[in-house]
């Protein structure tokens, strides 16, 4: 954790201006990764080993940060800008995939217990997974969600919001994760990249249907985006 929090503390300190336009680009990527593994490691640490899978899981999503962060700068063509890197950074990835396979060596059910929930994942319209809520199902099988939704998002402005990143910057001001946000998106084609931030959880997303309500957005590498700010609608730490 101490090294996770330095790292975070040192790739913020670095010139990025001296990177260029995509290396900053890539280097903006490793700085939210960073953040987001100093998140991962807290959930770790404070999760008391009462869940040995989630912990496998943090402990996976950390380790893939630091991958996702160097490739930013491989898919530039730019890897010289990542060995710029503060040394240290090589060794928290070792210390990750060590801890990686410590929790796992500590707990040998835990293998067992992802490809268990992996084969007993059922599509919606077979049920529901077990981490949904009863609450949740409710609103899932009433088909009122939109009805009964926090924020409204529309396109042609009979909404709140016209799109859905103000939606939901909106979300976060409505409860902090304590309790179920329903976002309701009205048919319309949102031409926009989607990003909820681990500040923002607990969300709920309905639209009108698969040819009615559109998200779609066109970055790409050629054009100086990294695939990692590819995503037309991205999430971190699981907040929907």
């Amino acid at each position: 954790m101490k090294q996770a929090v330095e790292a975070h503390r040192l790739v913020s300190t670095m010139d990025s201006d001296s990177f260029g336009e995509r290396g900053k680009s890539a280097w903006q990527d490793c700085l939210e990764l960073y953040k987001d593994t100093v998140d991962l490691l807290n959930r770790s640490v404070n999760s008391n080993n009462k869940n040995p899978l989630d912990t496998h899981t943090w402990l996976s999503a950390s380790l893939a940060n630091q991958h996702t962060c160097r490739n930013g700068f491989t898919d530039f063509q730019i890897p010289s800008h990542y060995d710029s890197f503060p040394s240290m950074l090589s060794n928290f990835s070792k210390l990750l995939s060590n801890s990686l396979a410590i929790n796992k060596a500590t707990n040998p059910s835990t293998a067992t217990s992802f490809s268990k929930q992996v084969r007993s994942r059922r599509l919606l319209s077979d049920g529901f997974p077990e981490w949904v809520s009863a609450a949740d199902r409710k609103l899932l099988q009433s088909g009122g969600a939109a009805e009964k939704a926090d924020i409204v998002g529309a396109q042609d402005g009979s909404g709140g919001f016209k799109t859905i990143s103000e939606a939901v910057e909106a979300a976060k001001n409505l409860g902090g994760g304590s309790k179920r946000i329903v976002v309701y998106v009205k048919a319309g084609v949102y031409n926009e990249n989607v990003e909820i931030k681990n500040d923002i959880k607990n969300l709920m997303f309905v639209g009108d249907g698969i040819d009615a309500t559109i998200v779609t957005g066109n970055r790409n590498n050629v054009d100086g985006s990294t695939t990692f700010q590819s995503a037309t609608f991205g999430e971190y730490c699981a907040n929907l």
